[in-house]
């Protein structure tokens, strides 16, 4: 069901990613999305597009995505989530990305680059080295055949997930807002939103898989925002002592 929403959430991303590719193909303006609905509906309505993604869409957005970063920097140093230390990573987040925008912003391109790059090494990594381990010492094919929760409907169960995948793939259509920047961009953004949102759903779902070989579906949930950390402390720890205990072996076997 996991993999499910996810193929959901994706199938609509890249429908949408698609019509705004056709979108692309055809006008390039200033602003992508605020061009696009004055092209389909007029330009009152391209307007008030733009009031909504200046007021309330790019702020709730980028609040959210401190928020989150924050929660999860809290988990990484042992801190309670929901504590003040939260809060004040939020704002410090939000202020230096802000300031990273507005001081630099060709260098602000690049560490969004690199930080993408950097993020899908683990995300691949897991793919990977979780799948293995996941099929060898059985704990995938448990998590495949076995119910964790069975509280609720599938229905229910799935629709909720779906919707968490809807975050999780958001933000693709911010790339619309650059369009008259980019080299070339009837070609070049068209090429960027149908292929960039086929790598993102694969990874998100790779990444879903290996996760299943890293521990079961019960420690996942009832770890909560410390699942991925549980996950990934299960597998590379075990990585570590594996070859450690290989490195011991061959160390006795070489005396």
């Amino acid at each position: 069901m996991g993999i499910l929403a996810w193929l959901i959430g994706g199938c609509i991303m890249i429908i949408c990613a698609y019509t705004f590719a056709v979108m692309a193909t055809k006008y390039e303006k200033v602003n992508g999305i605020v061009d696009y609905a004055e092209a389909a509906v007029g330009k009152t309505y391209g307007y008030f597009v733009g009031w909504f993604m200046a007021v309330i869409y790019y702020p709730a957005l980028t609040g959210v995505l401190s928020w989150v970063s924050a929660r999860y920097t809290c988990v990484l140093f042992g801190w309670d989530i929901v504590g003040p230390q939260a809060m004040v990573l939020t704002l410090f987040y939000m202020v230096l990305s802000f300031g990273l925008n507005t001081l630099a912003p060709v260098l602000s391109g690049k560490f969004q680059v690199s930080t993408t790059v950097i993020k899908l090494i683990p995300l691949y990594l897991m793919a990977i080295v979780g799948t293995i381990f996941g099929l060898k010492n059985g704990v995938m094919i448990e998590n495949f055949t076995t119910v964790a929760n069975s509280s609720g409907s599938k229905g229910n169960a799935l629709f909720i997930a779906v919707v968490a995948t809807a975050f999780a793939y958001e933000g693709w259509i911010i790339a619309t807002s650059i369009n008259s920047e980019l080299k070339n961009a009837k070609k070049n953004l068209p090429r960027a939103l149908v292929g960039g949102t086929f790598i993102i759903m694969a990874t998100y779902i790779l990444y879903y898989i290996g996760l299943a070989g890293a521990v079961t579906n019960k420690v996942m949930m009832e770890g909560g925002e410390e699942g991925a950390r549980i996950a990934f402390e299960t597998i590379f720890s075990k990585v570590g002592s594996h070859r450690s205990e290989e490195r011991r072996v061959g160390k006795e076997c070489r005396s």
